[in-house]
């Protein structure tokens, strides 16, 4: 591209500290998209649909005959390009530029928007904070115990990515869940179905929760508000709420499976130490779609580092599912004071459905 303002965007809506390769698999299976193929284009803004789960930039492209046809190119959820210095201004009906795109398999005029500059004179720089960080676990520091036991603020994951075992592979290929053998083969199919092109089915491709431990590896901020009773954790990314009561209540005997489970917890000197059952069987582990069944427990022990940074040890025992525990170490970082959780509305501009096949299609409006 001939412009000196080279806009780089993130193809996956997820900024690091550290360079990474986009994801695989993510909201709606990037693998809807021919990422090996990018496609270079001049347009004009039609639209520029500033909504969750994916903003969009809707181009008009003239042919050679002269016909116009309208190309969606997809974004970051608003929640992350705002972040990055992104408004629902940066680009306006009318402006010209030149996009360069991974296109939809399908063909559909549509794809991922990769990079983008002005084809006039105007210009804009854009920059901004990330909401996945890669952050070294620091050395502890002295606290107190009202300071080590307080996790109230807001909280980005620190873990470098959003697959499950990022402590131990920081490659989500890397990682080794210990599944029993049918249950890898469902796993490595889902790798050879996004290679080969092939969308897979992820229930939050359909705004559906991710549920719980895939809340640990959140993809936006989240918010600790902590009281003596109960500590709720709320993610922005689905707008979900893991509830840890911290009163001693039993387990109700009628307790029915949900996205986040039931979850209790009780101090070990100054660490959180909490339990979560009753899972629905449907969700994913993480984003690569590692599964789990109902029968999943999840044991977490929650310990500030630093007042600014706390980690959580995680064990999955599922003996449908797993051949033993799988266990790993999730990292945090306090944003910023003025960083907040944003509303994340997944249905409110969600244009991906999947079908009877368990393909992901997008919907052209």
């Amino acid at each position: 591209m001939s412009s000196p303002i080279y806009h780089r965007l993130i193809l996956a809506g997820i900024l690091l500290a550290q360079p990474f390769m986009p994801s695989a698999l993510a909201h709606h299976s990037f693998a809807i998209y021919d990422q090996a193929n990018p496609v270079t284009m001049d347009g004009v803004v039609r639209e520029h649909r500033w909504t969750n789960p994916h903003a969009a930039v809707v181009l008009i492209v003239t042919d050679e005959d002269g016909t116009e046809t309208d190309w969606v190119l997809d974004q970051g959820p608003v929640n992350m390009l705002s972040r990055q210095g992104w408004t629902r201004d940066t680009l306006k009906p009318g402006d010209r530029i030149t996009v360069e795109f991974s296109p939809l398999h399908s063909g559909q005029p549509g794809g991922l928007l990769g990079s983008w500059e002005f084809t006039t004179e105007e210009k804009v720089q854009l920059s901004g904070a990330g909401t996945i960080l890669r952050v070294s676990r620091p050395d502890p520091v002295p606290m107190s115990e009202a300071e080590a036991r307080n996790f109230n603020g807001v909280w980005a994951n620190a873990s470098g990515g959003i697959h499950f075992d990022t402590l131990n592979s920081p490659s989500r290929r890397g990682q080794q869940p210990p599944l029993k053998p049918e249950y890898m083969a469902q796993w490595q199919q889902r790798w050879a179905d996004a290679d080969a092109g092939k969308s897979t089915t992820d229930p939050t491709a359909r705004c559906i929760p991710p549920g719980f431990p895939r809340f640990l590896t959140m993809v936006l901020p989240g918010e600790i508000l902590q009281a003596e009773h109960q500590l709720n954790w709320y993610a922005e990314f689905s707008e979900a709420t893991v509830r840890v009561f911290l009163d001693g209540r039993a387990v109700p005997a009628d307790l029915v499976p949900s996205f986040n489970g039931f979850s209790t917890g009780h101090w070990e000197g100054n660490a959180l130490v909490v339990q979560t059952i009753a899972l629905r069987g449907d969700t994913l582990v993480d984003t690569t779609g590692v599964p789990h069944s109902d029968e999943l427990t999840v044991n977490w022990r929650m310990s500030k580092v630093t007042p600014d940074f706390f980690e959580v040890e995680v064990e999955l025992v599922d003996p449908v599912v797993f051949t033993q525990p799988w266990t790993t170490t999730r990292y945090y970082a306090r944003l910023p004071e003025g960083e907040f959780v944003q509303e994340y509305a997944c249905q409110a501009g969600n244009r991906f459905e999947v079908n009877a096949a368990g393909e992901i299609e997008v919907i052209f409006e």
